[in-house]
């Protein structure tokens, strides 16, 4: 079961290092810096939350909002807890919180040649532009009932 709760300014470092460590590799392919003030900036815009599952905390999940849209910024799940259905079920909780706000769509960055393109296409995504390194994609929500 994955649950999750609001972040606290208190772990805006253990997120910070988590999205750092998890995109590292895809920075580096791409000729990228890392840059703490953007994800400061991002923290302080966005909606944070912990993932928590059995007691533990498994990864973190940013969005946004926008005029009747939602962006995930982020989805990272903290690594020996990947593949094993965290990222689909924290994927669910953002489509669900959308919908609670009667927004029309949820859209992403995603690094186009990133194994998560698969994930969100399985999740119902479809690219919608294409800036590369990055693709943007979109899933359409069904209304709230």
């Amino acid at each position: 079961m994955l649950s999750l709760s609001p972040a606290r300014e208190s772990d805006r470092d253990w997120a910070a290092a988590l999205v750092r460590t998890n995109m590292r590799e895809a920075y580096e392919c791409h000729g990228l810096d890392w840059h703490p003030e953007a994800f400061e900036a991002d923290w302080a815009a966005g909606e944070n939350h912990l993932l928590w599952c059995e007691g533990a905390c498994v990864g973190y999940l940013r969005l946004h909002y926008g005029e009747g849209i939602g962006y995930l910024q982020d989805l990272q799940i903290v690594a020996g807890r990947r593949d094993v259905g965290l990222g689909a079920r924290a994927l669910e909780a953002a489509k669900a919180r959308a919908r609670e706000r009667r927004l029309e769509a949820l859209r992403l960055k995603v690094f186009a040649d990133s194994v998560a393109v698969r994930f969100y296409r399985r999740h119902g995504f479809v690219t919608l532009l294409d800036e590369p390194p990055l693709i943007g994609m979109e899933c359409r929500l069904a209304a709230a009932g």
